[in-house]
């Protein structure tokens, strides 16, 4: 009887402006350049599978101040993170490798900027699925803004707005390596420098995930 490989859970994450977009229809592009049998199945957080993941969507699209609602924000976002694994890990389990823009780095990162504590984060993300590889891209704060204030104008989502917010982010961002092992059993985080090249960045992501 042959037996299926398990597919893996890949997740791009880091501030928005990042790049991840970018890399992940390149990883994408490249995996099915690799052989023309592999399947990928694509998808993101927060999602609009559930009623939870609509509210955290519109939390995000809020104006106002960065550091309010993050009680409500660890929930929404925990919960549609659940029902995300329902439609995603019998994908994994036939075979097919998802390729998430976000997961609950995100949770860490923004709701720990905004005053949660990782344990707290951590209780409410228990059972949902350890990914396989996290590509985190780091880029400097003034350099993320740079590349926003091109893209969106001076108008911007509050979680992309306040600099001091973004800072206290990208260093949730960084703690993780030595953070999510003891709380998530997470060991699966790659630090890729997004301050280069697209080609540049592009070759450390390949690197890792064919190491992966």
């Amino acid at each position: 009887m042959l037996l299926m490989k398990t597919g893996k859970l890949i997740v791009f994450e880091g501030l928005n402006g990042c790049g991840k977009g970018t890399h992940l229809s390149k990883l994408t592009d490249f995996v099915y350049g690799l052989d023309k049998a592999n399947t990928i199945f694509r998808t993101r957080e927060p999602n609009i599978f559930d009623g939870n993941g609509q509210k955290a969507r519109d939390l995000l699209k809020s104006v106002g101040d960065p550091y309010s609602n993050n009680v409500a924000a660890v929930g929404y976002f925990a919960e549609n993170r659940k029902v995300h694994n329902e439609i995603f890990v019998p994908m994994l389990e036939k075979g097919i490798d998802v390729f998430s823009d976000r997961y609950w780095y995100s949770n860490f990162a923004f709701q720990g900027a905004q005053g949660i504590s990782y344990e707290d984060i951590a209780m409410a993300n228990k059972g949902s699925r350890v990914p396989d590889l996290t590509i985190l891209i780091d880029v400097p704060v003034d350099v993320v803004f740079g590349r926003l204030e091109k893209r969106d104008g001076l108008s911007r989502r509050k979680f992309d707005s306040d600099k001091e917010f973004v800072n206290k982010v990208r260093d949730s961002y960084l703690e993780f390596s030595e953070v999510l092992p003891g709380l998530m059993g997470d060991e699966s985080i790659v630090v890729v420098d997004g301050d280069q090249s697209v080609e540049a960045v592009f070759e450390e992501i390949k690197g890792a995930y064919l190491a992966s």
